[in-house]
C-alpha cells in the first residue's frame, strides 16, 4: 500500500460522488452514504432531520471515508477525513451549497427539472452541514513495482 499525498487525497475527494459519514447515534456507530461537495477546506452536504443529525447534534466529531475501486485492475483508493460538524447558518453558503450539488450530480443523474428521474429537491427542512478537513489521510494498494493489496488487506 502507498500513502497518498494531501494533493492527492483532495483530488478523490473532488472526483468521486458517493462519501460515507460515521457519526456516533443512539451511542452507537452510525455510517451512511451521502452526496456532498468539497472546496480547498472543507466538505458540505445536506441532511434531513433524522439520525445523522441527530448524532452530529450530540456528537459532532465525524469521519468522511471516500474510495473507488476498479473491478478489472483490483486497484484501489481511500480517503478518510476526521473534523467537526456544524450547521451552516449563512444563507449565502446554504444557497451556494445546493448550487454546487446540483451542478455536480446533474452529471451523473440528470437535471432535477428532467423527466428521466433526475435529482429531487429535499422537500422538509434540509440542513447543510460543514465539516472542515481537520485532518485527512489516503492509501492506494499500491504503484510501479509494489505487490497490490486487496481492499482491506484481504
Amino acid at each position: 500500500m502507498d500513502e497518498l499525498t494531501r494533493e492527492e487525497a483532495m483530488e478523490v475527494l473532488e472526483r468521486e460522488y458517493v462519501a460515507h459519514l460515521g457519526v456516533i447515534a443512539d451511542e452507537a456507530p452510525y455510517v451512511t452514504p451521502m452526496s456532498y461537495v468539497v472546496d480547498e477546506s472543507r466538505i458540505l452536504f445536506r441532511t434531513m432531520p433524522g439520525r445523522k443529525l441527530e448524532g452530529i447534534r450530540s456528537n459532532p466529531s465525524v469521519c468522511i471515508e471516500v474510495s473507488r475501486f476498479d473491478g478489472e485492475t483490483g486497484d484501489w483508493v481511500s480517503v478518510i477525513v476526521r473534523g467537526t460538524a456544524r450547521l451552516v447558518e449563512d444563507p449565502d453558503t446554504r444557497q451556494q451549497t445546493v448550487v454546487r450539488l446540483f451542478e455536480k450530480y446533474e452529471k451523473v443523474m440528470g437535471s432535477p427539472l428532467s423527466r428521466s428521474g433526475g435529482l429531487v429537491p429535499l422537500g422538509g427542512d434540509p440542513q447543510v452541514i460543514e465539516v472542515p478537513i481537520d485532518h485527512i489521510s489516503g492509501m492506494s494498494s499500491g504503484r510501479g513495482m509494489h505487490v497490490r493489496t486487496k481492499p482491506g488487506r484481504l
